[in-house]
């Protein structure tokens, strides 16, 4: 039964639009990304709306299921993208779907898992998947031709599955592949989805500590490699914000009113119940590490993030909520120099001395972290518009796409193409 609190936000919701609609003629758009933007605006402003909707509500955003989205909605609306997407939408495990699965596959062929985001109380949209095929159909042919993906559909917090469950359902999955004999992995996250793909690299790390200072090999989890690859997208690095972030000069201060992610959400006591309930400490490295005191110690022996043959890829908003802790997260277990970079509003103007830095030697892993000018938070949910122009030709080539609005999508496009197996 639905609180007379949520009624209120459900009231509100077409109000706030409505709102955004008339204002829009007179002033522009909710901020200076979208100034110009009408269809992104009120996008922002649902978005806002459903992510600050009551928790004990919000479960009523979810009653249509993973599978229904993935082969319903989406396979409906794209029969021509999805026709030739190998199994997809076919069931793997109890646990996730496939978009693709490569036939034949060798031990060593890439199988990207996607962990979707949504603050854990919330369960994949379309748009997330439109974004997701779109950029597997303009990886090049070649890099294309191994990859399989993968669909995590884990339990909610709203649904009455606090954190760490995620964590044990990727952790059956990926030995559940493991155990058929695959050994290259990639994680791609966005926001939530994020969190839970660095939460497992460090899960990995304790169980294999716990296990060799007991002298045992008796884990499962010990045994599994660790993933090849991180493609994170604005992820949750830090669960609960603390005060001195809503103050000037901090990006939850300066950039709330414009992004999805707001302060008093994600500060909130309502917000820290619904995700851990009363067993979970919140102070956890395989729960929200930018909630712990950072150390470099904690993340220099994670091959992933460090060990040649890896690859981490970091993308956020430079007009996001999440920029600081994400940047501080990089800072700590990439080696990322965010002290030595002289931070100002770029205009929106793209600086690759301020918005990219690329880590590519011989004695360490591939590090490629990038920041959308003016940019917000998990670009896949305004992205995924690309989609409607490869309906239209499925030929379509990168260089014919504009690298403003697209920015988060081709960034991660020419990052797989980079590290992916297979010479052009």
């Amino acid at each position: 039964m639905i609180s007379l609190r949520g009624i209120f936000a459900f009231i509100l919701l077409p109000i706030r639009l409505l709102f955004v609609l008339i204002k829009y003629p007179f002033f522009g758009g909710i901020n200076n990304l979208y100034k110009n933007d009408l269809i992104n605006s009120l996008k922002l402003t649902f978005y806002q709306a459903l992510i600050n909707f009551p928790l004990n509500d919000v479960y009523i955003f979810t009653l249509i299921s993973s599978e229904f989205i993935i082969n319903k909605v989406i396979g409906k609306l794209y029969p021509s993208l999805t026709k030739n997407l190998s199994n997809y939408g076919e069931k793997f495990d109890k646990n996730s779907y496939w978009l693709i699965e490569k036939s034949n596959r060798s031990s060593n062929d890439p199988i990207l898992i996607y962990l979707h985001g949504g603050g854990y109380f919330l369960g994949i949209i379309p748009q997330q998947i439109e974004s997701l095929i779109t950029t597997y159909y303009l990886l090049d042919p070649i890099k294309q031709r191994n990859l399989s993906i993968l669909i995590l559909d884990y339990k909610l917090t709203s649904h009455g599955y606090p954190i760490p469950h995620q964590l044990t359902q990727l952790l059956e999955t990926y030995t559940n592949l493991v155990k058929q004999g695959n050994e290259n992995f990639l994680l791609m996250g966005d926001s939530a989805g994020g969190n839970l793909a660095i939460t497992f690299t460090q899960y990995l790390r304790l169980s294999s500590n716990n296990n060799n200072n007991n002298n045992s090999s008796n884990s499962n989890s010990s045994n599994l490699p660790y993933p090849k690859s991180l493609i994170l997208i604005s992820p949750w690095v830090k669960l609960i914000a603390e005060t001195y972030q809503n103050t000037p000069g901090h990006s939850y201060y300066n950039y709330s009113s414009g992004d999805v992610i707001q302060f008093d959400r994600f500060s909130s006591s309502e917000l820290y119940q619904n995700l851990l309930g009363t067993d979970t400490k919140l102070n956890s490295l395989t729960v929200s590490p930018g909630n712990c005191l950072y150390s470099r110690e904690d993340w220099e022996n994670i091959p992933t993030y460090n060990q040649l043959g890896h690859s981490v890829f970091v993308i956020s908003g430079e007009h996001e909520t999440f920029r600081d802790d994400i940047l501080q997260w990089c800072k700590y277990s990439l080696n990322y120099p965010v002290d030595e970079l002289n931070f100002k509003d770029s205009n929106g103007e793209y600086d690759p001395k301020i918005h990219k830095y690329i880590r590519n030697d011989e004695k360490s892993a591939y590090i490629d972290i990038n920041i959308i000018p003016w940019g917000l938070h998990d670009y896949l949910i305004f992205e995924h518009t690309l989609i409607g122009k490869l309906k239209l030709d499925p030929s379509l080539k990168l260089q014919s796409i504009n690298k403003r609005k697209y920015f988060g999508t081709l960034s991660v496009v020419n990052f797989l193409n980079t590290i992916l197996p297979g010479e052009n």
